[in-house]
């Protein structure tokens, strides 16, 4: 059964047995479905048969977890962690000296499914109830279900990370999954700033006529506003269908699927921005979408492309997606280099992927197709 940890003493008696143990099985639970500004709300960990549920919200000290979970002697095992990792250092300023992620060795290992529940299913028949998965995580108290689901997320995972391991090793992918899982674990939280153009990608808002688009843009605006303020994720103000809906009819009540609380609320408000907006006219539409980033200058670009059609030969031969050869900001970086040797790839590319791949990726860029057969003088 699993067991809560929201006080003291139970912190107290938690702390001390996964202080034995070499190996812990971590997830983290956030209510990021539902908030506009997501935090943990739940921190799973699982080790020497129990499944231990942290619950941040209760007021008890966690930095002995994270003291934990920092010690290079003990191995964190996580599914997918990135997200994890990201709202652990930014909520509690912990880091993971030891990760070995799950997911990252299914990519490395090529094999499929990726998912959590898809794995446990395929390797130990075990089948994850996954009705959960949008639950409110930062209500109280937390249901008997919801704290079953959470378990499920780490009970599993010291058995599954032994079997992969073994399988790495094998495969001689170690070093591999030791350099993705570092650069996992040093992953930090970037927010991403608000884009007040960003109604244009709701659907249906390029059928807009002029002024439809000027009261999609306020309304867009102002549920951004409200989402902040009460700090909600954007859909419980207003989902984006209806956004479309008033400002294509010009009607400020009944929309289908839409709750009389929602016009109970925001009713007057709503049909203010609607009636500003008609007054302040037609929006221009723009001639296209803007590009983000800088572009990239005509050779950068050729010798990108030409690493890019290399890297999805390279990912094919070995049977994994692309991504796992090299990203794509890797691959930016180095046709910006503009490199002529391997060696002149080591500031950019890990001493693994260079060993492998980096006179392939040379070769890539000077012929300029990109389709050579040979990856590398230590392809697995």
């Amino acid at each position: 059964m699993p067991e809560l940890i929201d006080a003291p003493e139970t912190l107290s008696r938690a702390l001390t047995h996964l202080s034995t143990a070499r190996t812990l099985a971590v997830d983290t639970e956030s209510d990021s479905f539902h908030a506009y500004r997501p935090k943990v709300c739940l921190i799973q960990v699982s080790a020497e048969g129990r499944d231990l549920l942290f619950d941040p919200l209760s007021g008890i000290d966690l930095g002995g977890l994270g003291g934990l979970l920092a010690d290079p002697a003990r191995e964190i095992v996580l599914h997918a962690a990135e997200n994890d990792v990201i709202l652990l250092h930014h909520q509690f300023g912990w880091r993971i000296a030891r990760l070995f992620d799950t997911q990252v060795a299914c990519f490395v290992l090529g094999e499929k499914p990726y998912s959590l529940a898809g794995i446990l299913e395929a390797r130990f028949g075990v089948r994850l109830d996954k009705s959960q998965q949008r639950s409110d995580w930062a209500r109280r108290p937390l249901e008997p279900r919801q704290l079953a689901y959470a378990a499920e997320d780490t009970r599993h995972l010291v058995a599954l990370a032994a079997e992969l391991k073994a399988r790495v090793s094998a495969a001689g992918r170690t070093e591999e999954i030791e350099s993705e899982c570092a650069r996992i674990a040093a992953r930090e939280w970037t927010p991403e700033p608000f884009d007040p153009e960003g109604f244009w990608s709701i659907h249906g808002a390029r059928d807009l006529d002029g002024t439809g688009a000027r009261i999609l843009r306020d309304l867009y605006l102002f549920r951004h506003g409200e989402a902040d303020r009460r700090n909600w994720a954007p859909f419980r103000i207003v989902g984006d269908a209806t956004l479309v809906s008033i400002a294509r009819d010009r009607i400020v009540r009944g929309q289908r699927g839409v709750p009389e609380s929602f016009w109970r609320r925001y009713g007057e408000r709503v049909a203010g921005v609607v009636r500003a907006a008609v007054e302040r006219g037609a929006l221009p539409r723009p001639e296209r979408r803007r590009e983000r980033g800088t572009p990239l200058a005509p050779e950068v670009k050729r010798r990108f492309e030409a690493l890019r059609r290399w890297r999805s030969a390279a990912a094919a031969r070995r049977g994994v997606e692309s991504f796992v050869v090299a990203r794509n900001e890797m691959l930016a970086q180095v046709a910006a280099l503009g490199a002529h040797s391997p060696d002149d790839l080591a500031a950019i590319v890990e001493p693994w992927r260079l060993r492998e791949y980096g006179a392939a990726m040379i070769a890539a860029m000077l012929d300029g197709r990109g389709d050579r057969g040979d990856n590398g003088p230590s392809e697995k």
